[in-house]
């Protein structure tokens, strides 16, 4: 059922100095759920961070060696994550790749991380005294603890039926994968509709598609986190470089095969070469730049110019095959 908001309804719980006071102009009227909010949402999944300070504080000495501080991280849309993060002198709520949600995450797991899911509308009460860092993200998540200290929090939640400890090695490999492989799917679209194409056409084709992949935000952040925490998650950033830079180069590679084939002169093609020399070419330095920040908005300008060289790789190239298997793709 929904409820209305209109002067009349709120006229009788006005206090007697504000009688008559319109609560909500008629032009304002909204319609809201049973839990009293314009617009329904369902529970969201949090990744609770219990953690060790970064700097010392005075107070830990009275808190739990690892379970000093707790935040709060979720995600949202495809491959972006929000923060919730209560500091001493502000509270930090943003946007996050990826590639910069997993500082936080990897701070996490020299912890404990927990997944949990948020009651709505909730249990919790802003009446909880002082607002530190577990009693913020005990609101935040709807849970009625009287819990002051964030190890109080964890052994709340962790005792809760559904609640998950999550091993950060593993969970990154599974979200990798997974991003990395819709990524590409979603960007090469079907590519045998491109095999009734003249090879000029097909080459052009396929060389617009891997362009919009590879400066795409979402997907630039999987080769910075490849860069940045492989040594710490090799599996995960191994996934990435199979699931994108090789399965791109793969359908490259099927491209170039069939057209080669159907000049009758598949014997000449050095398909390795060809796919290595075409992905070197349409990269160029600019997706370097891209990875690096210094250049986060390429021109249209700059991607045609890149799907220009890429259609048709040099004499030089396809005796040398430039580039290499491990910078194709930002790999």
């Amino acid at each position: 059922m929904t409820h209305i908001f209109r002067n009349n309804r709120f006229a009788q719980s006005n206090l007697n100095r504000n009688e008559g006071t319109p609560c909500v102009p008629d032009e304002s009227a909204t319609e809201v759920d049973v839990h009293g909010s314009p617009v329904s949402t369902r529970p969201s999944e949090w990744f609770v961070c219990f953690v060790p300070g970064l700097q010392r504080q005075w107070w830990h000495r009275f808190t739990h060696p690892k379970h000093k501080h707790v935040f709060a991280l979720k995600t949202v849309g495809e491959g972006q994550w929000v923060i919730y993060e209560p500091w001493w002198n502000r509270i930090m709520v943003t946007g996050l790749w990826i590639d910069e949600a997993v500082k936080f995450l990897r701070w996490g797991a020299t912890g404990s991380i927990l997944r949990v899911r948020e009651q709505i509308p909730g249990d919790g009460s802003q009446a909880r005294g002082w607002a530190n860092c577990a009693v913020q993200i005990s609101l935040m998540l709807g849970r009625p603890y009287w819990c002051w200290t964030p190890h109080g929090l964890y052994r709340r939640l962790a005792a809760e039926c559904g609640v998950e400890r999550v091993d950060l090695t593993e969970f990154l490999e599974t979200t990798i994968t997974s991003a990395t492989q819709k990524i590409i799917s979603d960007g090469l679209g079907h590519l045998p509709a491109l095999l009734r194409l003249e090879p000029e056409a097909a080459l052009m084709n396929v060389a617009e598609r891997i362009s919009n992949i590879m400066f795409s935000p979402r997907y630039l952040a999987l080769p910075r986190f490849a860069v940045s925490e492989g040594s710490r998650f090799p599996t995960a950033a191994a996934a990435f470089f199979t699931h994108g830079p090789l399965q791109v180069k793969t359908a490259v590679s099927a491209v170039v095969s069939h057209h080669c084939r159907a000049a009758e002169r598949i014997h000449d093609c050095e398909l390795e070469k060809l796919s290595q020399a075409f992905l070197s070419l349409l990269r160029g330095n600019l997706h370097l730049e891209a990875v690096l920040g210094c250049e986060t908005e390429p021109s249209q300008a700059d991607l045609t110019a890149r799907e220009v060289c890429g259609r048709s790789p040099s004499p030089v190239d396809q005796r040398t095959g430039a580039g290499s298997e491990e910078s194709s793709m930002g790999g």
